[in-house]
């Protein structure tokens, strides 16, 4: 079986590159041209591997932010 592994510079290392400031997982750059292209590279079916710490802080991330909120852009709502 073979299979395309994608990686994302922007992951953490499991956890790593978490942040507890007000600046965001994109470091102040995620603007239309960013989530669109994201929504396009993970729009097909796919396999995700995160580490159990970024696992962890996803799932928080997603369970505390109501509908509608910026952490809930269409192609992160696909690693749900």
């Amino acid at each position: 079986m073979t299979a395309t592994y994608t990686f994302d510079v922007f992951s953490s290392l499991d956890g790593f590159g978490s942040h507890t400031g007000e600046w965001g997982g994109y470091w102040g750059k995620q603007g239309p041209e960013l989530l669109g292209r994201r929504l396009e590279l993970y729009g097909g079916d796919h396999r995700m591997v995160f580490g159990a710490t970024t696992y962890r802080a996803h799932a928080e991330m997603l369970a505390a932010s109501p509908e509608g909120a910026e952490a809930r852009d269409p192609w992160v709502m696909r690693m749900r």
